[in-house]
């Protein structure tokens, strides 16, 4: 079997009172990197994983995170190592 990655790009809205919360508990999750953020709650967050599965668990694991209102996959592709 091949090895691949899965990259997928979000848009992640929260409430702007949540924000200083929301930006440490995406760096707890595997694979979420984020790029840029406005003062009003608009986050640019990538994500790196193995699997679509993990791609989905990931995905939940920030819409769960108090104070996000939304994630929107704004982007997915996978890539063979």
């Amino acid at each position: 079997m091949t090895e691949s990655i899965h990259i997928s790009g979000l848009v992640v809205h929260c409430h702007k009172e949540a924000q200083p919360e929301v930006v440490p508990a995406l760096a707890q999750i595997s694979g979420c990197e984020l790029h840029s953020q406005t003062e009003d709650g608009k986050l640019v967050v990538t994500l790196e994983s193995d699997s679509q599965q993990s791609t989905n668990a990931a995905i939940e694991a920030i819409g769960a995170i108090a104070g996000v209102i939304n994630t929107g996959l704004a982007y997915h592709r996978v890539e063979q190592l």
